[in-house]
This record gives C-alpha cells, sequence and structure tokens, in this order.
C-alpha cells in the first residue's frame, strides 16, 4: 500500500489480514492530569528553551501527522488499531517507524541544499 506524507509517496507494506471495524471507547477529561500536563509543558520550556520546545512540537506533529495517514491508508482509528493484536501492532508500528525516518531524510536533505544555496550578505559599513 502507498501512503501519501506532504506530496512524497511512501510504499508501505503491512500484512492486513484479520483488520475489521471495531467499536470506539469515549473518554471523559481528567483536569488534573490537563493541570498537570501544563505543569510539565511550562517545566519543558524553562528547561530546554523555546526554541527547542517549539522544534519538538514540529516533530511531533509531523510524526502525528504520518501515523494517521498510514493507519487511515488502511481503514483504521486509533481506537481500532490500538484493538489489533499484538502482532499486527507491531508491524503497523514498524511500518509508520520506517515512514517517519525516510520522510526526516528528506526534509533534512531538502534542508541541507536549501542552506548551501543561500547567499550570505554582509552589509558594508563606511569608515570615516
Amino acid at each position: 500500500m502507498d501512503v501519501v506524507v506532504d506530496g512524497k509517496t511512501y510504499a508501505v507494506n503491512i500484512p492486513q489480514t484479520g483488520l475489521r471495524n471495531m467499536g470506539q471507547n469515549s473518554q471523559g477529561t481528567d483536569f488534573a492530569a490537563m493541570l498537570e500536563e501544563q505543569n510539565q509543558i511550562k517545566n519543558q520550556i524553562m528547561d530546554e528553551g523555546f526554541g527547542k520546545y517549539v522544534s519538538d512540537i514540529q516533530q511531533q506533529k509531523l510524526e502525528e501527522k504520518i501515523r494517521d495517514k498510514v493507519l487511515a491508508a488502511m481503514g483504521l482509528t486509533e481506537e481500532q488499531f490500538n484493538a489489533l493484536p499484538a502482532e499486527q501492532r507491531a508491524a503497523i508500528e514498524q511500518a509508520i517507524q520506517e515512514t517517519i525516518q525516510k520522510e526526516m531524510m528528506a526534509r533534512a536533505e531538502e534542508n541541507a541544499k536549501g542552506k548551501a544555496n543561500q547567499a550570505v550578505s554582509v552589509p558594508l559599513i563606511a569608515m570615516k
């Protein structure tokens, strides 16, 4: 099966035997957990800096996007994925990680090419 991420197609080989639609579970909101998460985020920003925090969030969003696209290509929701047997989940996780690695390498190459093509301009200062 092919998965398209930002216009690039990646081949993902996952056995699809035994996949079926499964019910979805609803969960309530845990406000104590939300407050704890906010405190952890604040501490992370204080420890690592805002730039690193933003970079980590962008990385995480990209990984989630790829994961969602792979699952959608298989016709699965996250809940359905979690209900699969461990062997199938492991195979799908492996395919997701391989797709993420390929996308990260492609983006790193694009960034390297872009930086190599950038010209550095230094303003001239007239001395009197």
